[in-house]
């Protein structure tokens, strides 16, 4: 069948040339916008394919995440579960393997996760951030946040969301509360919490168990400016190990009623996984005050510029007016990939956070091929959550500050960046 060999590489072709062509005439996010609006709201809002501030201003994030600090990852986590069911930690394997643990009294774990959250990220990390320019910090957390495995809201739930507002408040930055892990899991990952079930979508429990942390989130925060959006499902998937699609888009749109039965003036995120064209068209729901976003780790062989063109190129293809914000993205080892990328979001008018702000390189540094993945590292062996005794977990969890952290090279490229914007503002 001689046309299928000829067939293959000329579609390729043609792939190709339409993907340079959408990436060369896709409009610039914030092209002809209007520096300002004449009826702002007082949040940050959409308007068409822009954001603008609370003062009706032409806006853009410029921002880091906060991962691995209310859920941390195994792969940068400073805990450990061998031994333990598969022994690789999970937040929710981590608790369970905590109090499973003979050398710890079962009163006493909350009190050592609560040594770690308290040191991982303190008030002067909020003032690190302030001063490298960045005006956002995107907030990680988890149902386990705010409650306990039996599904029942801690004594105090919102201590830490309300700590991160309050921070941000205080060192002129915005927070951005993104649902990284959802009851049953929204995508299988280990970065939800739980990497044991694909069980949000299907089980009316979890899902209306969703839909209400949303609805007490939002009632929460539905006069405070300081929160600029609600991030409202972290890499959704329509199957386990699979892309998202129209599955997660009509749960967006569960998630999106709940918030709005409380709160109609912030920002709302809607992730497409793992691609721009992978999800519902928004113009299917009645959706207002919402912002498109994509992460973009370029994990392809090709130049980190011609993966940025290509996500670019698949946002025209779908044709979704709206903002867009790259709520993770990372270059890895390589500077000039980062200033690269930088500037292209800049001349597409792309907001972003970066991830991370911290890590723990112990992990990565020696059996990943990928480098440099916080703006400061720390490198400490984890601590085996099931055998190490209290004073052990004590010990490593009281270490986790940023003064015991090394300052990467991502700390010069945003010095040099958002650095320069600050002083000619």
């Amino acid at each position: 069948m001689l046309w299928v060999y000829i067939y293959t590489p000329i579609a390729a072709a043609v792939i190709i040339l339409v993907i340079a062509y959408l990436s060369l005439a896709g409009h610039k996010q914030s092209a002809k916008a209007p520096e300002r609006i004449d009826d702002p709201t007082g949040f940050i809002s959409a308007r068409g394919v822009n954001l603008y501030d609370g003062e009706g201003r032409l806006f853009r994030f410029r921002g880091i995440n906060f991962g691995n600090w209310l859920l941390q990852e195994f792969w940068m986590a400073v805990s450990s579960c061998e031994g333990f069911d598969t022994g690789l930690y999970t937040q929710k394997r981590g608790m369970s393997a905590l109090r499973a643990n003979p050398n710890i009294a079962p009163d006493a774990a909350d009190a050592l996760e609560s040594i770690y959250i308290d040191n991982y990220i303190r008030e002067d990390d909020f003032a690190r951030i302030a001063a490298l320019g960045f005006n956002s910090v995107r907030v990680v957390f988890s149902w386990l946040t705010l409650m306990t495995p039996d599904e029942k809201y801690r004594a105090e739930p919102f201590k830490y969301l309300d700590f991160a507002v309050e921070m941000c408040r205080k060192y002129g930055l915005y927070a951005i509360l993104d649902l990284h892990g959802a009851p049953g899991s929204q995508n299988m990952d280990i970065h939800s919490g739980d990497d044991s079930q694909f069980d949000l979508y299907g089980n009316p429990h979890n899902a209306e168990l969703t839909c209400k942390i949303w609805r007490d989130v939002a009632t929460r925060y539905r006069d405070d400016k300081t929160v600029a959006a609600y991030d409202l499902l972290n890499e959704p998937r329509r199957k386990a190990h699979r892309f998202g699609g129209k599955l997660n888009f009509d749960f967006y749109d569960r998630l999106y009623k709940a918030v709005r039965e409380v709160d109609g003036n912030h920002l709302i995120l809607i992730e497409c996984f793992s691609f721009p064209t992978n999800g519902g068209k928004i113009k299917r729901y009645d959706w207002h005050n919402v912002c498109l976003e994509y992460h973009i780790y370029n994990l392809m062989p090709v130049k980190q510029i011609t993966c940025l063109r290509f996500y670019n190129a698949l946002h025209n293809l779908a044709g979704n007016k709206a903002p867009v914000y790259i709520g993770e993205w990372n270059a890895f080892k390589h500077p000039r990939d980062w200033y690269a990328t930088l500037k292209y979001f800049d001349k597409l008018g792309w907001s972003y956070s970066s991830w991370t702000y911290k890590t723990n390189a112990y992990y990565y540094k020696t059996r990943r091929r990928l480098k440099n993945w916080g703006v400061y590292e720390l490198d400490m062996p984890a601590v085996n959550l099931y055998t190490a005794t209290e004073e052990e977990i004590k010990a490593t969890y009281s270490a986790v500050g940023t003064e015991n952290a090394k300052a990467t090279f991502i700390y010069d490229v945003y010095e040099n960046t958002l650095g320069k914007e600050r002083v000619a503002e």
